[in-house]
């Protein structure tokens, strides 16, 4: 077997462990103690037989020896290359698919911010605040400057009730630092932040881009955001989504002033990029670790350590990776980050549904030396290594190279079993033939079985990053989910207390429920994750609902022994809510639903007497498919044959699948109690067996999300051994 060229790792790599060349070493001397036996000619002790054909075959069996150990010699080096190479890529894939995890959570979270701001803006208390704000200023023209007793206590009334409404919002959407409203000259008039109330009303941002672009959107439907940067209205970096306010709150009305709303951009980055990150015991990150986002300059925008890695300076990284301009284009590569050797994987931003992104990258920097490190696996998995080595988790080179070392040690093996016959065959001339084949049998069976145990440390460490693998992904499914429901659980908190809603069920007007249905089809446009909403009175009665086509057959139904309903129904204060687990509804056709619940209260008041119930459709296997799917483990992109990803609820029943044949909706799963039995926040992995195939498996058990404490779920990730 000749030398491949393309050895990458040799044993002189700095990066090869003291371990490794250790082996190496002792390796490559046992076999070359059998060379100088082995060159015919030149040690006399090997011309045992004047037999012309005997010596012959003697002569023969040696430069099989020799061929061989040299080609045992060689494989060595192939394999250490090929251990060396697979940790590379198990860990890069990892750190690949970490990076652009951190990416699409921002991404995801920031296209919830597009539609809180249109939606917002469309609030009755704000547009008529501005209203009698731009009243009272044609009125002090008009009058010489005088301002009327009546007209200044109105506009206070108006603007004390903005600033309540805007509070309860921020209340209920924690993602919020603050939410401000300005009128068309571009002056502060209401706020959210009470803290901060004093610093912010009066305050001017006409030249703020944020409020020039919102007075240009064309109508409603339309944003703008302005990408981190310092504003007069915060102490900090602020990241801005705005939109217009329009006369009576009409999407395609004159445009009256405008709505900002700053996001918690470095709260939320850093919970995003601290997690996924290895931690030591006293829960601190480990050194060498970096993750951190640049905006389209390069810019650091926040960072999980900003001692080495510093917010608002460039990122100290290779050109290549500053200059990503493809959305959704990653480069990984090694090179020098704060004086380290460091893998270094970027990932572009591409948005996410109809969110566009701002150009953003996702940063994962790493030690070098932690893609090397050896397995720490000591749980028995009851999974041999020679069943590892012929799994699908090893790389076929690898198993080639596992085959090779296992023909070579008995083609060896072979031979000395034969030079031994022979030996015996010559008599006394042989006998002292026989000790040297005895050593080569040693010398063989003792390179061969070191290299064997590399083979089985390589096949732990990639069940080990496999395993890390699949619970990185199931990490993620869980974490996506739980954001998505934490939207959910804000979204229906803030339309609970919506003028429309509570008014019509106090009036119960035919024409009142008509508004209350336009305003829950103009909400449900905004925010396509809904199949429909829909508003009960207190006796169950559906009375209002988004979707026309369903108004109907709603209105001949009665839910109040729904579950929802009932949860709806025991509210008394508006940061509460319900929510009815998986099901299936009658709301919509026997179709699973997720169903959250607010309780509309009497007045539209944050705590009082609850006479309705507004409940949320969640369009559950439209959005929740997409978000397994993306969890499930791939081979250079492609999904990895026999994967699926699932969730189960707290009575362990799958409620959400990418594989209906194998894991059922309904099934109540057989997993090991390891990855059953989670606390809230916890991960495991392991292997267990189902419909007749072996499994490694990754799982998390919801930790929920800041206020929004989970369902008590499960998600998990496998992958088939065989």
């Amino acid at each position: 077997m000749s030398e491949p060229k393309d050895i990458k790792f040799n044993i002189y790599n700095p990066i090869i462990t003291y371990e490794h060349r250790a082996a190496y070493d002792m390796i490559v001397s046992h076999l070359q103690e059998i060379f100088p036996i082995c060159n015919q000619g030149k040690c006399k002790a090997l011309e045992v037989s004047d037999d012309p054909q005997k010596q012959k075959q003697i002569n023969d069996l040696m430069e099989k020896v020799e061929f061989f150990s040299n080609s045992l010699i060689t494989i060595t080096k192939v394999f250490f290359d090929q251990l060396y190479r697979a940790k590379e890529t198990s860990s890069q894939s990892i750190s690949q698919s970490t990076a652009m995890i951190k990416i699409d959570m921002i991404e995801r979270n920031l296209l919830e911010r597009t539609c809180d701001v249109r939606w917002w803006a469309l609030e009755k208390a704000f547009w008529q605040c501005i209203t009698l704000a731009d009243g009272q200023k044609t009125g002090s023209r008009t009058k010489g400057g005088s301002k009327s007793a009546s007209s200044a206590k109105a506009l206070q009334v108006a603007v004390d009730l903005a600033c309540t409404r805007l509070e309860d919002i921020r209340n209920s959407y924690t993602l919020y630092r603050d939410l401000v409203i300005a009128d068309i000259d571009g002056n502060i008039i209401a706020n959210s932040n009470g803290d901060r109330r004093s610093e912010v009303l009066g305050t001017n941002v006409s030249d703020e881009e944020w409020f020039r672009k919102a007075l240009e959107t064309k109508d409603g439907t339309e944003y703008f955001v302005q990408d981190v940067s310092r504003s007069r209205l915060e102490d900090i970096d602020s990241l801005i989504y705005s939109t217009a306010l329009r006369a009576d709150g009409d999407e395609q009305g004159e445009v009256i002033g405008a709505m900002g709303v700053l996001f918690d951009f470095q709260g939320e980055s850093q919970i995003i990029l601290n997690d996924y990150l290895p931690k030591d015991g006293d829960g601190q990150t480990l050194q060498g670790w970096f993750s951190f986002f640049t905006n389209q300059f390069g810019k650091v925008i926040c960072s999980s350590d900003e001692s080495f890695v510093p917010s608002g300076g460039i990122a100290d990284l290779p050109r290549n990776h500053r200059n990503l301009s493809t959305p959704g284009e990653v480069i990984v590569s090694t090179g020098s980050v704060c004086g380290n050797r460091s893998l270094i994987v970027s990932h572009k931003s591409e948005g996410f549904d109809e969110y566009k992104g701002l150009d953003w990258t996702s940063h994962l920097v790493l030690p070098e030396s932690a893609m090397f490190e050896r397995s720490q696996i000591n749980d028995d998995y009851g999974i041999s290594p020679q069943e590892l080595m012929n799994s699908k988790l090893i790389p076929d080179r690898n198993k080639q190279t596992y085959r090779e070392i296992q023909r070579n040690k008995g083609d060896i093996q072979l031979i000395s079993i034969n030079g031994i016959i022979l030996a015996t065959d010559l008599g006394k001339a042989g006998t002292s033939f026989i000790p040297i084949f005895d050593q080569i049998t040693t010398t063989g069976n003792s390179t061969t079985g070191k290299m064997e145990e590399l083979l089985s440390e390589m096949s732990s460490d990639m069940l080990e990053q496999n395993l890390k693998a699949l619970e990185n992904f199931s990490k993620q499914a869980i974490d996506l989910i739980d954001r998505n429901l934490f939207e959910r659980a804000a979204d229906v908190r803030w339309w609970s207390t919506d003028h429309a809603f509570w008014e019509a069920l106090q009036e119960g007007s035919a024409q009142k429920f008509e508004q209350a249905s336009k305003r829950l089809g103009i909400i449900n446009a905004s925010y396509t994750m809904y199949r429909d909403l829909v508003i009960a009175d207190s006796n169950g009665r559906i009375v209002a609902n988004s979707k026309s086509e369903n108004r109907d057959k709603l209105k001949r139904m009665n839910v109040s022994e729904q579950s929802w309903f009932r949860q709806g129904m025991q509210i008394s204060r508006s940061v509460q809510f319900g929510v009815q687990d998986v099901c299936d509804s009658e709301l919509e056709n026997e179709e699973t639903s997720l169903i959250y619940c607010g309780g509309i209260l009497e007045d539209g008041q944050r705590e009082g007497k609850v006479f309705g119930v507004l409940g949320i459709l969640f369009d559950w296997e439209n959005l929740v498919c997409p978000i397994l799917e993306g969890c499930l483990p791939r081979i250079k992109g492609k999904v990895v044959e026999g994967g699926a990803a699932f969730y189960v609820n707290d009575e362990r029943k799958v409620i959400a699948t990418t594989d209906s044949e194998n894991f059922k909706i309904g099934q109540v799963v057989d997993l090991p109690a390891e990855n059953l039995n989670l606390d809230a926040g916890e991960s495991a992995s392991g292997i267990f067996s189902a419909n007749d195939r072996k499994y490694i498996i990754g799982s998390s058990k919801t930790q929920g999300y800041r206020e929004y404490q989970g369902l008590g779920w499960t998600a998990h990730v496998v992958r088939p051994i065989d």
